[in-house]
């Protein structure tokens, strides 16, 4: 095992925390931008039918296969008839920033920090509906001190982790090979063993009371035991 070249992230439980999500909050924001709304749509009627688009999509998930919230947001809003004064992108960010604004999980800033004093890369593959624009737009709120080097949701690509057609598109943006790169992730399927599919080395950001005997990868619970590890290499 040698120092990695780049870290790549997961998001979600990673890096930050989205908490639980409130869609009917997120809805009565975007709904302070609607233009024209002829079957007077309420705010609880776009999230149950939200809900509903989300849940009917459950399969497509479960198959890998992953499907962009704007598709959805078209979807969704043509039904029901609605106009905005806002373009897509923006309804997303509004959206999503209102139903959970998020929050930066323990330690991530230092360890951030961190690794950009010690020259390496980061970047994100996150399984997400919403976008790499979106995310990177979230990560610049939250995380205004860091930017990483790129962001890819797996909605922009259409599969979803463990396929390594996305680690791999991850690796051919980089320009590394496989072996120098680690990916830290907090789920042992889309994570752990996504990563190991591809080559590279996982780090597992193992949940509190998580099991990490058997687990095929570095474990850690805690961000401040990245920094020491990479130092122990050399």
């Amino acid at each position: 095992m040698h120092k990695p070249k780049m870290i790549l992230f997961d998001y979600g439980g990673t890096l930050l925390n989205d908490g639980d999500a409130d869609f009917l909050r997120g809805e009565e924001a975007v709904f302070r931008h609607v233009a024209a709304n002829p079957r007077g749509v309420t705010p609880q009627e776009a999230a149950r039918l939200g809900t509903e688009l989300f849940l009917a999509a459950r399969p497509c998930r479960h198959a890998g296969w992953e499907l962009h919230e704007h598709q959805q947001l078209r979807l969704k809003y043509d039904l029901l008839g609605l106009r905005f004064d806002l373009p897509m992108a923006e309804l997303e960010d509004l959206l999503w920033t209102a139903a959970c604004p998020g929050a930066v999980m323990p330690g991530v800033p230092e360890m951030l920090a961190g690794l950009r004093a010690r020259g390496i890369r980061t970047g994100v593959i996150s399984n997400l509906g919403f976008t790499g624009e979106a995310l990177t737009r979230r990560f610049a709120r939250l995380i205004p001190e860091h930017t990483f080097e790129f962001v890819i949701a797996s909605s922009d690509y259409g599969v979803r982790k463990p396929d390594p057609l996305i680690f791999r598109a991850a690796l051919s943006r980089a320009g590394l090979p496989a072996e120098d790169c680690w990916y830290c992730g907090n789920e042992l399927r889309a994570d752990v063993l996504g990563a190991l599919g591809a080559g590279l080395l996982p780090v597992y950001y193992a949940p509190p009371g998580a099991e990490t005997a058997d687990v095929p990868a570095l474990c850690i619970r805690h961000w401040r035991e990245l920094l020491p590890l990479l130092d122990s290499l050399g």
